[in-house]
């Protein structure tokens, strides 16, 4: 495959935060984050929600849809509404650790600020919590109404990745799996126990394990007229948009990273209003999937999912969230991309995370990690879209794609590194649209976009994934298999 010449040269124009060999204030050397009983992804959930310096948690200004749910989330301690000019809400992955995205967005923030342009206090950070109920304790609950409670555990994992959760070899292969699986890893399945009574006390949103990530509605509270995890966000979104609230704020960023990136990217293709899409910008790192808007997909098709790939959450098809058939405006398909295209999304993700997803037979169509993913949907997918620019490798001009070196699948070393710091904080700063001054370099860089021998390399296993089927294979991935065979 050929990458377009003003790709390379805009990769390697990337690294404008100066190196330094000196440690540099407000870029960690490992994950800062905080793990109440030790566990970075509890299989029984959270039962607490740590205190944070800085931070304080929220379960009642974001009130969401038109019943009375309401969004738990940790923000900035104290804020002046009037001096805010941008906020970034910094959505969490599987493990759901929302007080950690505030705390590696806020050390972002922070080194952004050394850079001269803005102080910490002209922006906030938020991060939205989207418990599932698993976490009682984390959300009030009533231990008397719970005891005895029957549960239900058909509800697993599904097909989404976890930044943290355990991995195991692949199973059910050939006792020499094909060279490109050696040493490939796939997500444990779990089972998620869902209470058949209501349990919680408040008004907090709780959802039925990951359905929060393709947009599903609350499980809890009873009362919340079918609100999802999109309308959360669109809580969010606008309560930072009013300008009789924040009368200077030019830019809110919707982030989210692995799981929080799939809601993200899902967020980006459904939102109705389009009234401030200058002054919104969607940041996706490291998912498992994107919602593909055309039937062609980079890799074959497993015969288990012929029928059923493009289904939601990884297609068109099938059923869509209520927050998207309810519309009285649905768009067409054309009318999707469009909208897409015309929005600005930043996209990053670690030049290391070859890191799987479930072996699943639909986003295994996407690609087999999550680099490879990010490589089709940026070098092929969206630039082939009607209305885009027509060439491999060549996002829109309000697109920029973002690889980081030395970098897995770590939210918090995406979050703190220098194209962390840059699409997040710097981008667009300023009133006219440019870029705020960088600050030092934190020592994680941006990397070059990787070889078409790299990506084939993590890909190449997909026939063996998928089983047999027919393969809807894009024209240039073709011609990539053929340059290889010669």
């Amino acid at each position: 495959m050929r990458i377009s010449t003003s790709t390379i040269v805009a990769t390697l124009a990337i690294p404008i935060i100066t190196a330094s060999s000196k440690s540099v204030p407000f870029a960690p050397s490992s994950d800062p984050g905080v793990y109440p009983g030790g566990d970075q992804n509890p299989p029984s959930g959270w039962s607490t929600l740590p205190d944070i310096d800085g931070a304080r948690i929220d379960n009642s200004t974001l009130r969401v849809g038109s019943g009375s749910a309401t969004l738990l989330h940790y923000i900035d301690a104290n804020y002046n509404a009037s001096n805010i000019k941008r906020a970034v809400i910094q959505i969490h992955g599987e493990n759901r650790d929302a007080w950690n995205q505030w705390i590696y967005s806020d050390l972002a923030a922070k080194r952004a600020a050394t850079g001269g342009s803005f102080d910490r206090d002209e922006v906030v950070v938020m991060a939205p919590m989207f418990l599932t109920t698993l976490d009682e304790g984390a959300y009030p609950f009533d231990p008397n109404q719970d005891s005895g409670n029957k549960v239900t555990t058909t509800i697993d994992t599904g097909a989404t990745s976890s930044a943290r959760q355990g991995y195991v070899q692949p199973t059910g292969f050939a006792a020499s799996p094909s060279p490109a699986l050696e040493g490939r890893s796939f997500k444990r399945r779990g089972k998620y126990p869902v209470p058949l009574q209501k349990v919680s006390t408040t008004q907090v949103m709780i959802w039925k394990a990951i359905a929060w990530g393709e947009g599903a509605e609350a499980y809890e509270p009873v009362d919340a007229d079918g609100a999802g995890s999109f309308d959360a966000l669109d809580a969010a979104v606008d309560f930072f948009l009013d300008k009789t609230r924040f009368p200077q704020l030019r830019n809110v960023v919707v982030a989210g990273f692995s799981l929080g990136a799939q809601l993200t990217n899902r967020y980006a293709t459904f939102r109705e209003d389009t009234s401030e899409d200058d002054r919104i910008i969607y940041w996706i790192s490291s998912p498992n999937s994107f919602v593909y808007l055309q039937a062609n997909r980079p890799l074959p098709i497993g015969s288990s999912c012929r029928d059923t790939y493009g289904d939601y959450k990884y297609g068109l098809n099938g059923t869509l969230p209520r927050y998207v058939t309810r519309s009285d405006k649905q768009l067409s398909t054309s009318n999707l991309i469009s909208r897409y295209l015309g929005r600005t999304v930043y996209y990053l993700v670690g030049l290391r995370d070859k890191s799987a997803g479930l072996d699943s037979c639909a986003p295994n169509s996407q690609g087999l990690g999550h680099l490879d993913k990010m490589y089709y949907w940026t070098e092929q997918i969206v630039p082939n879209l009607p209305g885009s620019t027509g060439v491999d490798g060549q996002l829109p001009d309000n697109n920029l794609m973002r690889y980081v070196e030395d970098t897995g699948h770590q939210d918090w070393k995406i979050i703190t590194s220098d194209p962390g710091v840059e699409t997040l904080w710097l981008k667009q700063w300023n009133a006219d649209g440019t870029d705020a001054n960088a600050p030092q370099s934190g020592g994680t860089v941006a990397g070059q976009t990787p070889s078409s021998k790299t990506i084939a390399g993590i890909s190449n296993g997909a026939r063996a994934v998928g089983g047999k089927g027919t393969a809807m294979i894009s024209a240039a991935l073709v011609a990539l298999l053929v340059g290889l065979v010669l």
